[in-house]
């Protein structure tokens, strides 16, 4: 027989009622530390997934609920935790042109973070 439950289902407090949703796809060496920015300054989110991304390393899918006033903030924190940067890698040349022995180098765009903003009806926390 399954319990009966007595409390109510908790919403969220309404005066920061969660009206957003917010999916961040970042790198997983800048995960850690924006999991930290966020939960420094009252955002709470979950890491969904960690697949492989471009350049063999890893990525992290995280989801974190917040009012719509709150984005400006948001933003804020993930542009300052995660910075874009440049990488050259190797482009072996050697492949396509074996008279040309020599490696070049590729200009590739890692870190940062990609941002998906969802409007939601009603956030419930169980």
């Amino acid at each position: 027989m399954a319990e009966k439950i007595t409390q109510p289902v908790r919403v969220t407090d309404t005066t920061q009622a969660i009206d957003r949703v917010a999916i961040v796809i970042v790198y997983r060496w800048q995960a850690k530390g924006l999991m930290e920015a966020l939960t420094a300054r009252d955002f709470s989110a979950t890491i969904v997934d960690a697949t492989g991304g471009l350049l063999r390393e890893g990525v992290v899918t995280m989801i974190a609920g917040l009012p719509k006033r709150r984005l400006p903030s948001f933003f804020a924190i993930v542009r300052d935790v995660c910075p874009a940067s440049t990488r050259y890698i190797p482009y072996d040349a050697e492949v396509e042109f074996p008279w040309h022995p020599e490696s070049e180098l590729t200009v590739v765009r890692a870190g940062g973070a990609n941002v998906f903003i969802l409007p939601v009806e009603q956030f419930v926390q169980l």
